[in-house]
């Protein structure tokens, strides 16, 4: 049972790959919360690791800077699919030939980031989503 980073670490990670991904987009783009939790239960970890470790996971509404709020046009997930791959983070999901599409990447260090667009007829919407690995909360396992 290896340490991990602890929820604090993991929730500052989360943010900031949330918040270097909103650079990305037009100015004037802003967040607003859709889901936020600092301590889902990790019940089925992909890395095959002991239970007990929670994930952070949050995610936004992109809000565009033009009326209403909608996007009028696809302008967020090429910027962010490009910036990814300078960023060399390596695709998970690729769905964007989806009626509502979605890409996933991971970094190095096991966050997973997405994005996903929904149609709305006459505009489009769209969520962006980061996502911790496995972690312990204090960083290592409670003390049974």
């Amino acid at each position: 049972m290896q340490p991990t980073e602890t929820q604090t670490t993991a929730i500052e990670r989360v943010e900031e790959l949330i918040q270097d991904a909103l650079a990305q987009l037009p100015a004037g783009t802003t967040l607003k919360d859709d889901y936020r939790s600092n301590e889902a239960a990790c019940d089925d970890p992909t890395d095959n690791g002991p239970a007990g470790r929670i994930i952070v996971e949050h995610r936004h509404w992109i809000v565009s800077s033009e009326s209403f709020g909608a996007w009028k046009t696809d302008m967020v997930i090429p910027p962010l699919v490009a910036y990814w791959q300078q960023q060399g983070f390596e695709v998970r999901h690729d769905l964007r030939d989806r009626p509502d599409p979605r890409y996933t990447v991971e970094n190095a260090d096991g966050y997973l980031v997405s994005v996903r667009r929904y149609d709305r007829g006459a505009s489009y919407e769209f969520t962006l989503s980061a996502t911790s690995p496995c972690i312990w909360q204090n960083g290592t396992p409670n003390p049974q």
